[in-house]
């Protein structure tokens, strides 16, 4: 058969090789290369085989898993660069090192969830204010390759706000555009950036923004996120992760109680925004008073916020913190639960579009 077909055999030789990988070979949990949980090995069900989810997870498992992995996609990116391609992965290669979701449409989930705010806008009794954020390219259009068709954030945005009650930050971000205020390889804004919506919420609310320089900031070195993660650029500047630590009373999640917002250990760790809240809590409070009647802020968020909010610990006694694509109990519960002086729904542009769980906000 080699003699006849060494094609043919080898690529039987190499099914088979893949095989054997798949059933004997080690399986990760995590990927630090790509700073990502990696999809496990689906249990045989029944009603999963039926309507076809078993084979679309183990599909995935497969492509998390391939022998190799982290060579292979190197080894994409090199040739790529090579072909003077501007993207890798999804992920566009723009100028100065800066990289950027290639966001090209939206999805079916974006009418839902335009639905599922402004449902919640309409039940919610204490003072609401609804914030999306756009990302990175809406804001450096200037950094972006040439002829890449991308969706208008800022104008979807502005369209949306006809009938919801969105608080508009994108006048702020570019009148400090000349900071730097998104990572070069990762989706999130940096401290600078989450400063500048923390100013804009602190002027809705009529509070009195403290001055950035009064912060104590600290740095973190190396800081290489997830669009670095996607692309694997050959070449790349890291960036660096500045964060606050404020005094806090305690951070409360589950039975567990921390002295601090920020998670050091993962400072040193490929997921360095990480640190921030210490990661994407379903649930969790920050007790910055004890107080017998404290002012409380209830945040709905996705992870830009988790910068941002440790600058909101100036100005409230307690907030409540709620991640919905964590979170299995009742939003309704919570907010009941307790007074509210604000409420504040917040999402980044590309994870509000495709969001499945914004469905609890109505439960």
């Amino acid at each position: 058969m080699f003699k006849k077909q060494p094609l043919s055999a080898m690529i039987s030789c190499l099914a088979v090789l893949i095989l054997l990988f798949d059933f004997l070979g080690p399986i990760r949990v995590f990927s630090a290369y790509e700073n990502r949980y990696l999809t496990q090995r689906p249990s045989l069900n029944w009603d999963d085989v039926v309507d076809g989810k078993w084979m679309l997870t183990y599909e995935e498992y497969i492509n998390d898993q391939f022998m190799l992995r982290d060579g292979w996609i190197s080894l994409k990116s090199l040739s790529e660069r090579f072909l003077m391609k501007k993207e890798n992965n999804g992920i566009l290669f723009g100028k100065d090192g800066y990289l950027f979701e290639k966001l090209m449409e939206l999805n079916e989930q974006t009418a839902l969830n335009l639905r599922y705010l402004a449902e919640f806008e309409a039940l919610v009794k204490a003072p609401l204010t609804s914030v999306i954020i756009p990302n990175s390219y809406a804001i450096l259009p200037h950094y972006l390759p040439k002829g890449v068709p991308l969706l208008d954030q800022l104008s979807l945005i502005e369209k949306w706000d006809e009938k919801l009650d969105l608080l508009l930050i994108d006048a702020q971000l570019k009148a400090n555009a000349s900071k730097q205020l998104y990572y070069r390889n990762d989706h999130h804004w940096t401290l600078e950036g989450a400063y500048v919506a923390y100013t804009v919420l602190c002027e809705k609310w009529n509070l009195t923004p403290l001055p950035f320089d009064s912060f104590s900031i600290e740095y973190a070195p190396d800081f290489l996120g997830t669009y670095y993660a996607k692309a694997k650029p050959s070449q790349i500047n890291p960036d660096r992760l500045g964060f606050i630590d404020p005094t806090i009373d305690s951070y409360i999640i589950g039975n567990q109680s921390f002295p601090s917002l920020i998670d050091r250990s993962k400072l040193s760790t490929h997921d360095k925004y990480g640190a921030f809240l210490y990661g994407n809590i379903g649930l969790s409070t920050v007790v910055v008073n004890e107080k017998e009647d404290p002012s409380r802020l209830l945040v709905i968020k996705d992870s830009y916020a988790n910068s941002m909010i440790p600058f909101l610990t100036a100005h409230f006694d307690e907030i409540v913190i709620v991640d919905l694509r964590h979170f299995s109990g009742s939003l309704s519960a919570v907010m009941q639960s307790e007074t509210f002086d604000q409420i504040l729904f917040m999402q980044n542009f590309s994870n509000f579009i495709s969001d499945a769980h914004l469905a609890k906000l109505r439960y």
